[in-house]
């Protein structure tokens, strides 16, 4: 789960890009791409909530104040919470169009972890991985009529 972040933030530059370059016919393609990749990202929040949990548990488990720990921490958390809740506003069918809302979350995600801290192990792997999910996110999204440009069924 924590590759989705890494393959997020080098897939989505590249989909804009190709949103702005490519041919009109397929743009809705690649607005849709962006779309499933935003959707995945709420796999990648749920991971980082469960870090976070875990790390209350082993504070508490250490006997150690979590919340001064917290306190110290102001940015990092508020970080990380905006980078857990952001990817549910992607389920809007119009936050799933908006640019901006991905131009955030790249931000985030950047800011989050900057390129030096990338786990690249067993990269190809991982690429394979990703592109499998995609796919299949992609088609379940097809299916349930829920891309950006696709008609919702009467």
């Amino acid at each position: 789960m924590e590759f989705i972040q890494v393959a997020y933030c080098v897939t989505v530059p590249f989909l804009f890009l190709l949103t702005w370059i490519g041919a009109q016919s397929s743009r809705h393609f690649f607005v849709n791409t962006i779309a499933v990749s935003n959707i995945l990202l709420i796999g990648y929040s749920i991971f980082l909530f469960q870090q976070l949990l875990g790390y209350y548990h082993l504070a508490k488990a250490l006997h150690i104040d979590y919340m001064k720990l917290a306190h110290g921490m102001g940015s990092i958390i508020i970080r990380s919470t905006l980078i857990i809740v952001l990817p549910f506003l992607s389920l809007i069918r119009v936050v799933q169009k908006s640019r901006l809302f991905c131009l955030i979350l790249l931000a985030l995600l950047y800011w989050n972890s900057p390129v030096f801290t990338w786990n690249t192990y067993d990269l190809f792997a991982k690429i394979a991985g990703y592109f499998c999910l995609l796919c299949s996110g992609y088609a379940l999204l097809w299916l349930l009529n829920k891309l950006p440009y696709q008609s919702p069924v009467v």
